[in-house]
This record gives structure tokens, C-alpha cells and sequence, in this order.
């Protein structure tokens, strides 16, 4: 016996069947937690704080179970679809797999706060961004080119020495009915052009602001008498009265160099090969 225990063979053999009893349990531990679904307390907390966040209560012990129902089914069936491959070669999973990888390192990225000097020197870099779109705050009498004809260009005469006389009636009482607003605040050019058409926005903004009613303009819809309040061709606020804006961008452009640097040190780790290619 002490000889055959010496043979080089039965050590082999032992080790194997070591080997091979160790993979069995293993195995069989493998496969008793794959068989388990456990629904943790902390899980449980997680399900109720969503739905207490989307219907505003906490839920009843029925909307519980029904909850954990369908957390087990969820479980169950994203299991055996791993069993049976069906998360190999998946597009879809593959890039919610990337989204999540890439949010990960967006909330692992750590933006410093910068000072002054840096916010200043993004605001004085980037003019545009901050510079307001040109608009226009104006009243308007609308002429209807359909119910007057013939007589629209004498009626917008009349009209305009009325409401440029120096005790007016009150000018929405005046002109035909329009499905649109009568008076505009603040209106930017790009919305000018929308509402009225870019004829109308282009005449409106070639105007002098004032007091006095100007017109006839045309629009798509008709003749306008247009009394021109205020126009601003566009301006570049001040620093401060744009420095939370100006922060939030930078620390925006920041987190977003920073991302961009991490993912391309997680592609660094991989070796490419394109098949086909040069």
C-alpha cells in the first residue's frame, strides 16, 4: 500500500478526483444561488421610495406584492434568458450596458468649483452664448386685406391719424378681429417670424421705436398698424447678471472633458482589430 501511494500516477489521479469533487460543489453552489431569487429588505425599500416618489404616497401591502410579483418575474426571466445566451451579440443590451458604463463615470467625475478669473475668461470666450436674441415689444390694429378690398389702404389711413391724434380711443377697439394676440412682450425674432411671417418680421424689425403708431406692415394674414414700444437689436449682458449661467456651463463643459478623457482611457485598455481594414 505505501508503495502504490508512492506511484507519481495515484498522486495524479487523487489531485483529480480533489480537482473534480471541489468543481462538483462549486457547481452545485452555483447553481442553488442561481436557483434563488432573494428579495432583500433593502430592495423592498427601494421599490416602495419609487413608488412613493411617482404616485406621492407609500403603497399599500397589495401594491407591495404586487411589486415584488413583478420584481421575481423580472428576475426569473432575465436569468434564464442569461442561461439560455440570449445577452450575447444583443445590440440593445450591449449599449444599455455602455449608457450605464458611461453614466458611472459621469457620477465618478469630480468637478472642481472654479473662481472668478476662470468664469470670466469662459464668458469673454464665449460672447455668443450668452448674447439675447433680438426682440421686439409692440402693439397692433389688424387689417383685414379680405373683408376690405378695395377700401383697406384708405381705412389704414384714417386709422393711423386716429390713433396718432392726441387724445386716441382705445386702439383695441379698433381695426377687425385677429386670432392671434393683439400686443407682444419680448418677442424674439425667430418667434416674429413664425407667428407673422419674415416680410412682417423684417418691416417690424426696420422700424424706429417710439410712441407714435406706424404702418400699414404687411403679414401673412393682412395689414398691421403697429405701434413699436421697444427693440432690442441684441446685447451681451454683463458678467454678473449671467454668472450663474456662465458657471453652469463650464462646470457642464468641464464634467464633459473630463467623461470623454475617461472613456478614452477605458478604450485605451482594449486592443482594436478591424478586420479588413488597413
Amino acid at each position: 500500500m505505501k508503495t502504490l501511494l508512492r506511484e507519481p500516477l495515484v498522486h495524479f489521479i487523487l489531485v483529480a478526483l480533489l480537482i473534480f469533487a471541489g468543481h462538483a460543489v462549486w457547481t452545485s453552489h452555483s447553481a442553488a444561488r442561481e436557483g434563488t431569487i432573494t428579495v432583500t429588505e433593502a430592495d423592498m425599500q427601494r421599490m416602495a421610495a419609487l413608488y412613493a416618489a411617482e404616485s406621492g404616497t407609500l403603497p399599500s401591502p397589495e401594491d407591495m406584492a404586487a411589486m415584488v410579483t413583478d420584481h421575481v418575474r423580472d428576475a426569473a426571466l432575465s436569468r434564464e434568458a442569461r442561461r439560455l445566451g440570449l445577452d450575447q451579440d444583443d445590440t440593445i443590451i450591449e449599449r444599455r450596458l455602455a449608457q450605464k458604463m458611461s453614466f458611472m463615470v459621469s457620477d465618478l467625475a469630480d468637478t472642481p468649483a472654479p473662481d472668478e478669473a476662470t468664469l470670466r475668461a469662459w464668458y469673454d470666450a464665449h460672447p455668443a452664448t450668452y448674447t439675447t436674441a433680438p426682440n421686439v415689444t409692440f402693439e397692433h390694429v389688424f387689417l383685414s386685406t379680405d373683408q376690405r378690398p378695395a377700401t383697406w389702404q384708405a381705412d389704414a389711413t384714417n386709422l393711423l391719424t386716429t390713433l396718432n391724434a392726441p387724445s386716441p380711443p382705445d386702439w383695441r377697439t379698433l381695426g377687425d378681429p385677429f386670432m392671434l394676440q393683439r400686443a407682444y412682450g419680448d418677442l424674439p425674432m425667430r418667434e416674429t417670424i413664425r407667428l407673422f411671417g419674415a416680410d412682417f418680421a423684417g418691416a417690424l424689425f426696420a422700424l424706429d421705436a417710439g410712441d407714435a403708431w406706424q404702418g400699414p406692415v404687411a403679414s401673412s394674414f393682412g395689414q398691421h398698424l403697429v405701434h413699436l414700444a421697444t427693440k432690442d437689436p441684441g446685447h451681451l449682458p454683463a458678467f454678473e447678471d449671467v454668472r450663474a449661467q456662465v458657471e453652469a456651463d463650464w462646470r457642464k463643459h468641464i464634467q464633459r472633458t473630463a467623461n470623454e478623457q475617461a472613456i478614452a482611457d477605458i478604450i485605451g485598455r482594449y486592443k482594436v482589430d478591424i478586420e479588413g481594414a488597413e
